[in-house]
């Protein structure tokens, strides 16, 4: 286990607070456990996980903005007026950790940032420069809602476009304003923490949604907590290492648990989310291998693979996965061709 001290890249300033009632519904899971369900919003937030321990609060992934992260922190005074002492980034991905600046900013010598290592230096080398990127493309995004709203005649639909634009632009702001924060201390398997009142257990079981998942466990509880590794959306497969992801969810399957709070969608309980899952990535990896063998392009395998697996899964899937699969056929091309792992 290494230690790292904090780091912070400073942007601009910060943008006003959100209500956390237009932000998250915070569901009691277990006795002191609670999932911090987003809500639907233009730059779309991650799930949340808030966890009661003697000395304080852990709080499981920080959110696309650090407003998200102010309003939760204040939601979180309506179940316990504990600090909140453990923060952990299930990975990289933006909607998870953006919002670290605030709590390390709340309880600047009393807060520990917990990530795997993996995570930590993804963060540093491919989370900062994808910040960057975002400030050059989010106002491309804003000319596009403002000559979308010019266009619009029906009153409802303007005022979604209207809605929408407020969102980017309020989520402009704050990615100018906001501190890049790295996590303060790393693990490479594991970090168990021993309280009275509940063990807490922080896995890595392997590369999957990206190559430093972590996974919360609470084993009294029999709750477990998995970022976007397992959630009720479709996978996203950018940053993904899919042969391993299987292996890494069925080590997870063994746990003995109850309850998972994804990242995404609702709280879920047993384990066929989990089996859905392996048997998806088996049927894409095999269906886009076969295609490629045979020859195949990338537009054939795209709709070869679609015709075969969204039959399949819809109504296991969300409602937008023949949209959503596209993107994955075309990562499990990369990966069957050598492209990429």
């Amino acid at each position: 286990m290494k230690c790292w001290r904090w780091l912070g890249i400073i942007l601009l300033a910060a943008a006003p607070p959100l209500a956390a009632e237009e932000l998250f519904e915070l569901k009691p899971v277990a006795d002191g456990v609670y999932a911090a369900i987003a809500k639907p919003a233009t730059k779309v937030n991650c799930n949340g996980a808030v966890i009661l321990l003697d000395d304080g609060v852990m709080l499981v992934d920080t959110f696309s903005k650090p407003s998200a992260a102010r309003a939760l922190m204040e939601q979180i005074k309506s179940v316990t007026p504990k600090p909140v002492k453990y923060v952990v980034d299930t990975h990289f991905h933006w909607d998870h950790y953006y919002g670290n600046e605030v709590y390390l900013g709340a309880w600047p010598a009393g807060v520990e940032i917990i990530s795997s290592e993996a995570t930590r230096q993804n963060i540093e080398q491919r989370g900062i420069p994808r910040v960057k990127r975002e400030i050059l493309e989010v106002p491309k995004e804003i000319e596009t809602l403002k000559a979308d709203l010019a266009k619009a005649t029906d009153a409802t639909k303007k005022a979604v476009i209207q809605e929408n634009l407020r969102q980017t632009e309020a989520y402009l702001a704050e990615l100018k304003a906001m501190r890049v924060t790295l996590p303060t201390l790393t693990f490479d398997r594991s970090l168990i923490l021993y309280r009275q009142s509940r063990t807490v257990e922080i896995l890595y079981l392997g590369k999957g949604h990206t190559d430093g998942d972590a996974v919360v466990y609470l084993p009294k509880e029999k709750v477990i907590i998995t970022g976007d590794a397992l959630h009720g959306w479709t996978p996203y497969m950018g940053d993904s290492y899919p042969y391993d992801w299987i292996r890494m969810l069925e080590a997870t399957e063994k746990l003995d648990f109850d309850y998972i709070i994804g990242g995404h969608g609702g709280v879920m309980r047993g384990k066929g989310q989990f089996q859905m899952w392996e048997q998806y990535f088996r049927d894409l990896l095999a269906e886009t291998a076969a295609a490629y063998a045979q020859g195949a392009t990338l537009e054939e395998t795209r709709q070869r693979v679609a015709a075969a697996l969204v039959p399949k899964y819809t109504g296991k899937m969300p409602a937008t996965f023949p949209q959503d699969v596209v993107g994955n056929i075309e990562k499990a091309y990369r990966v069957v061709s050598g492209a990429t792992n």
